[in-house]
């Protein structure tokens, strides 16, 4: 099932304490870095105006005592989207203050697009098993993206689409160790992908992407124990991951994997034009 904007989510605890939230939301900063930022206190505006990533278009938090005039500040932070010409949306996770969501709920925003926030330790989830008649390899970014660009449709050699262009830019400031890997055919075409990201002793996983003429040979789950193994090699000890709540594939993958919910966000969509 697809997420609309119509789905309306509500806020709901965590499985985690503040500290592992925080943790993974610095993470995640690292991860995805937006290319202008400003800060309020713990509060801080991402802003990529023309890129279509809300995450990398919000107002996100991190600290849930930071709630000190938060209508105000919250008029602010909105008035700072128009001028940049970019829909404001707040990214509501368990650090937002509840301050913050009072308005939220007061001012009608929509709550939409549950996200979850998967985690697990980096070891046991066994040796990589390349299914037969594919190659796995390890590649640079530019080499990843071309891959990643193919196996969601496009050909071999052509330019990059807008949407894959962008994501290649936010790509190239993160500013720690990248590992992108690319499983393809023995005759070279590519069928799956996977991006990881070390920082510290976490290992960020994205874009995991099996093109739809491979899926179903296990291609996810070989990257899912390949990317672990070099995460752990790399001083990781913990793996996470977001998914959409809806895409029951993928959590059910996920879930078969040992990755278990430490928390969820949303998007609340400002109600005013």
């Amino acid at each position: 099932m697809v997420t609309t904007e119509a789905k309306r989510v509500q806020p709901r605890q965590p499985n985690c304490d503040l500290e592992t939230v925080l943790k993974l939301e610095q993470a995640n900063l690292n991860c995805f870095p937006s290319l202008m930022a400003h800060h309020d206190g713990s509060w801080i505006s991402r802003l990529s105006p023309g890129g279509s990533a809300r995450r990398n278009n919000s107002l996100n938090f991190y600290d849930a005592q930071d709630g000190d005039e938060a209508e105000s500040r919250l008029d602010a932070a909105r008035a700072r989207f128009k001028r940049l010409e970019t829909p404001f949306h707040v990214r509501w996770t368990p650090l937002v203050p509840t301050e913050v969501d009072q308005v939220l709920t007061s001012q009608n925003y929509a709550r939409v697009v549950e996200t979850l926030v998967l985690s697990r330790s980096i070891w046991g989830l066994g040796d990589t098993e390349v299914p037969a008649g594919y190659k796995l390899a390890e590649v640079s970014l530019g080499e990843w993206i071309s891959n990643y660009a193919q196996v969601s449709g496009a050909k071999r050699g052509e330019p990059l689409s807008e949407t894959v262009q962008a994501l290649h830019d936010v790509l190239s400031r993160v500013t720690v160790e990248l590992i992108g890997l690319v499983l393809e055919t023995e005759d070279g075409v590519p069928a799956a992908v996977l991006l990881g990201v070390v920082d510290g002793d976490l290992l960020g996983i994205f874009s995991v992407k099996t093109a739809e003429a491979f899926r179903r040979q296990g291609l996810a789950y070989a990257l899912m124990c390949e990317v672990q193994s070099l995460g752990a090699k790399r001083g990781a000890e913990t793996a996470w991951l977001q998914v959409v709540a809806d895409n029951t594939a993928a959590v059910e993958l996920y879930d078969s994997l040992g990755y278990r919910e430490a928390y969820a966000y949303h998007y609340c969509k400002d109600a005013q034009p």
